[in-house]
């Protein structure tokens, strides 16, 4: 039966979801838009039984076959682990080498494809070149060119003989930034020779290794797009010009959410969606917000009628989502888990992976009895209730748990030198502190009053650059547990 063009339309959308269940409101949103994609929040994630049947209610809603997807890259960015196993970072990994690299990638498709996700948003093809990077850092696979284009290439072509589908990203690349897009336009101001020379290198590398999917982040490119608002997202001179007709890419390509700031200071959704599209975009991405998803839908077959050219493009993407549907959503891919086997090979490479950076002679091991303060950055990637769990694990019962912002003011540093127990074995967790003022003064303060200060990095390396009195220093290369378990071990040592 022939599609009319909001059927086609509601095949350029990606769409997140609110909540463990369908409500009344989901339920709306999914058949009215009967949207291609579904993107996983840690929101929707309760347990494995609970997604199976989340992922069983929504098909049961859509006509057309759907990409279930999620950001589970390991490391920083893991939206299911409360659920599937935890791996280190792709940063910490690839110092290893690219057999441990593609094991961990290995349990992350394998426990995806059992609980029914059919796409992952990796690998990260950024190159972390800019240790005040607040976003990439320890996801990406290395601050040179030929390292991430080597090894997401051998990631592209284990995700591709698995069937699950990779979306490479963020084109043209945020790793030289150090702006979120989260939070606002970052400005990548390099020169169209230095861009190909280094950003785009891993791009045309996972293009040569037929990815069939990249992330368009939201980035303003001067060398290509003058209009200073407009990022590489709604860009024609990058999305067609730049990486369709230079780069010869011919698979999907979808926006960074499209709620982000990088967008939404200087756009309305239903305007940036349109740009979108119109621009060379063939899906747009949406979080979790459902009323503005659909009142961006409604605008747009609203718009559709009278703009011959927005049909035109809606009927070039749909053909494209089809096509790649065709070629990977053929049937289900069943997958038996050994978990018990995988945390194994997980802990193991966590504990080749995480390792002392600096130590000096005499250096005291923490003991399980020792009376002990964990000073740790609250962000929703370094969790309190990890650094409990962890404690169990290694039989500290003896210990204070102390928060700080993830950039502390000074009346906060104040605060916590002044509570700090002198009389307490320290251990000091910082995350990018090279990017952070306010962990680089806690640091700094914190070592005045203690020398035997025990510092761990949940991010990069580079930490210690701004502790160059430290004695003991510690990297994790991540803030999730099993690297933070794999450090506090170290100390035990």
């Amino acid at each position: 039966m022939k599609k009319t063009i909001n059927e086609k339309l509601g095949q350029l959308f990606f769409v997140g979801l609110q909540g463990y269940t369908l409500s009344e409101q989901t339920k709306k949103l999914l058949k009215t838009i009967q949207p291609a994609g579904i993107i996983f929040f840690e929101h929707n994630i309760k347990n494995k039984n609970q997604i199976k049947n989340l992922i069983k209610e929504i098909n049961k809603i859509i006509e057309v076959k759907l990409f279930i997807a999620v950001d589970q890259e390991g490391g920083s960015v893991e939206r299911l682990r409360n659920v599937c196993t935890s791996t280190p970072s792709p940063w910490g990994l690839s110092k290893l080498g690219l057999k441990e690299l593609l094991a961990a990638q290995k349990i992350i498709v394998d426990e995806l494809l059992e609980l029914g996700f059919n796409m992952n948003f990796v690998p990260v093809l950024d190159i972390n070149s800019n240790p005040a990077n607040p976003i990439i850092g320890t996801r990406s696979l290395g601050n040179h060119p030929a390292i991430v284009a080597k090894y997401s290439s051998k990631i592209i072509e284990m995700y591709l003989k698995q069937k699950m589908i990779p979306v490479g990203k963020h084109f043209p690349g945020h790793g030289d930034l150090s702006v979120d897009s989260h939070l606002s336009l970052p400005v990548l101001n390099k020169s169209k020779s230095e861009l190909a020379n280094f950003e785009l290198i891993p791009f045309k590398e996972a293009i040569k290794s037929k990815i069939p999917a990249l992330m368009a982040g939201h980035i303003q490119v001067p060398a290509y797009e003058k209009e200073k608002i407009r990022p590489s997202s709604l860009s024609k001179n990058i999305l067609m010009n730049l990486l369709r007709k230079e780069l010869g890419f011919k698979g999907l390509i979808i926006t960074d959410e499209l709620n982000m700031k990088g967008i939404t200071k200087n756009y309305d959704l239903n305007t940036a969606a349109h740009e979108a599209i119109i621009s060379g975009a063939d899906m747009i991405l949406f979080n979790w917000n459902e009323k503005d998803t659909l009142k961006t839908y409604e605008y747009l077959t609203n718009k559709v009628k009278k703009d011959p050219f927005l049909q035109k493009r809606i009927n070039e993407s749909y053909e494209r989502v089809l096509a790649l549907k065709k070629k990977y959503l053929i049937k289900k891919i069943k997958r038996k888990i050994n978990t018990k086997l995988n945390r194994k090979i997980s802990h193991d490479l966590a504990e080749r992976t995480v390792h002392w950076i600096k130590r000096d002679l005499f250096y005291i091991p923490v003991k399980k009895t020792d009376p002990i303060e964990i000073i740790y950055p609250i962000s929703p990637k370094l969790r309190e209730e990890d650094l409990l769990k962890i404690c169990s694990c290694l039989g500290i019962r003896n210990k204070t748990l102390v928060p700080y912002k993830i950039n502390p003011d000074p009346e906060e540093i104040g605060y916590i030198l002044k509570k700090s127990n002198s009389k307490k074995r320290k251990i000091l967790i910082t995350y990018d502190a090279k990017c952070r003022t306010g962990q680089r003064a806690l640091i700094n303060q914190l070592l005045n009053k203690s020398s035997d200060l025990c510092m761990i990095s949940a991010g990069l390396e580079n930490d210690i650059e701004v502790a160059p009195k430290i004695r003991y220093f510690i990297s994790a290369y991540a803030p999730n547990y099993i690297s933070l378990l794999s450090a506090v071990r170290k100390l035990m040592q």
